[in-house]
């Protein structure tokens, strides 16, 4: 059958050929909804061309009581289509404050990030992008927002991308490919609730649209291509005025920049955090404490799960809870100790004459723990013994983030603590094997 340049088929190809290498892992999002079914039906019909591995990801939100019969369908589709499919079941927080919409997308998200695969494939397509844009626009979107959902971009956390190959077909062309290739799919109930606000736009407003204004699909798509361009080559100029995914915020650059232009950084910034954008109101008065606030001001914003946190002419993120709540996990020679809770991982390098001496490592019990207050340790055999509040102050470690570090302790002796170093009594003499650790904040054993 000869295909448009528009038809799914076409669209996928093209797609397909820009992004997905031969050989690459690619998972499909798979609901058992008409656009998710004839996602993988395109995909299987390309994998021995195009050479690429093919599975398919059901979610199991558990919110409606035929979901079972979903994950029954999806089994039976993946089965035609020898495609090897995974069911996960998630728990999807009904009073989260965010809605449950909001709160299902998190859970499905989450489940994607776990999954073994380099390229995660997505059935979104015209219809969802004009919905996308419309609904950001409504909520008083900026320009990134305005740009909708991208055809392809990381997963964050991860080192997979998702991708999008469908943006340019309407579901109605979905539907058509559908019906000719004999496909069946499940229709949510949920999806004709208007209670939702992406349904209410969906079997409300686009119908006046669309007679009134047709073509206004492809045109709100063709604005957010505008809108996606024009926040990248300002997110560029962020980039160039110093604003580094990798290193703290600057304060000076946000001083030295206009209001608008400072907005920016900070957007830029937060955005490279993972955290949600703040309203206008919000993020002008975010900019106004950490570019007004005294010198010695202790400035710390709470913010989407997180808070931004000045520490002398730096912005930082802090993720931990505040204050440190007691916690051990003990060591017993371990080359890498989880610590659990986000707390990270904390690795020992085996070297010679330095780190802590192997003779000590193999006697008594040793745990890591938190600060509690108090601690004291002798860093130099022959000076005395330093509070470690004073040591983390000359060290540079930030306030909030001192209730953070993992202690090493040998029963009630501290050990090691990270950015300072090992207690002189059970350092390393010359040519003697000894264990070297360091801390992997965001590391998970």
């Amino acid at each position: 059958m000869a295909s448009s340049r528009n038809s799914p088929s076409e669209a996928l190809l093209r797609s397909l050929r820009a992004h997905v290498a031969p050989g690459t892992p690619v998972c499909a999002g798979l609901s058992g909804g008409l656009d998710s079914v004839v996602l993988l039906h395109l995909l299987a019909t390309q994998r021995e061309a195009h050479g690429f591995e093919l599975s398919a990801l059901h979610v199991h939100h558990g919110l409606s009581p035929n979901a079972d019969r979903w994950a029954s369908a999806c089994e039976q589709l993946c089965e035609t289509l020898r495609v090897p499919l995974s069911i996960e079941r998630v728990h999807v927080e009904r009073d989260s404050g965010t809605g449950l919409e909001a709160a299902a997308r998190e859970a499905r998200y989450g489940a994607y990030a776990r999954a073994s695969a380099s390229v995660i494939a997505l059935a979104h397509h015209l219809d969802d992008q004009a919905e996308t844009v419309l609904l950001q626009l409504l909520r008083g979107t900026g320009l990134r927002g305005a740009a909708g959902m991208p055809e392809w971009r990381a997963l964050p956390g991860t080192t997979a991308s998702l991708w999008r190959p469908l943006l340019s077909v309407t579901r109605s062309e979905l539907e058509s490919y559908a019906k000719t290739q004999g496909l069946t799919w499940i229709e949510d109930e949920s999806n004709a609730s208007t209670a939702f606000d992406r349904n209410f736009l969906r079997l409300q407003v686009a119908p006046l649209l669309e007679g009134r204004f047709p073509g206004w699909k492809q045109a709100i798509s063709r604005f957010s291509r505008h809108a996606g361009t024009s926040a990248a080559l300002l997110e560029q100029a962020a980039r160039e005025e110093g604003v580094d995914p990798g290193s703290p915020l600057a304060v000076e650059l946000l001083r030295a920049q206009s209001p608008e232009a400072r907005a920016h950084a900070l957007r830029t910034y937060l955005e490279d955090q993972g955290l949600p954008m703040p309203t206008e109101a919000r993020l002008a008065e975010m900019t106004r404490q950490l570019t007004e606030a005294r010198e010695d001001a202790r400035v710390r914003i709470e913010h989407g799960g997180a808070a931004l946190v000045r520490h002398r002419d730096t912005v930082h993120v802090d993720r931990g809870p505040r204050g440190a709540s007691p916690w051990n996990v003990p060591w017993a020679g371990e080359e890498e100790v989880a610590l659990g809770a986000d707390r990270g991982a904390v690795r020992f390098a085996t070297a010679t004459g330095a780190g802590i001496a192997e003779r000590y490592t193999h006697d008594g019990t040793w745990h890591f723990g938190p600060r509690a207050g108090g601690e004291r340790i002798r860093l130099e055999a022959e000076r005395p013994t330093r509070t470690l509040k004073n040591l983390l102050q000359e060290t540079g470690v930030p306030d909030w983030e001192r209730g953070r570090l993992p202690l090493l302790f040998h029963g009630g002796a501290l050990v090691w603590v990270p950015r300072v170093g090992v207690a002189a009594g059970y350092r390393c003499g010359a040519g003697e094997p000894g264990r070297v650790p360091e801390w992997f904040p965001g590391a998970r054993a």
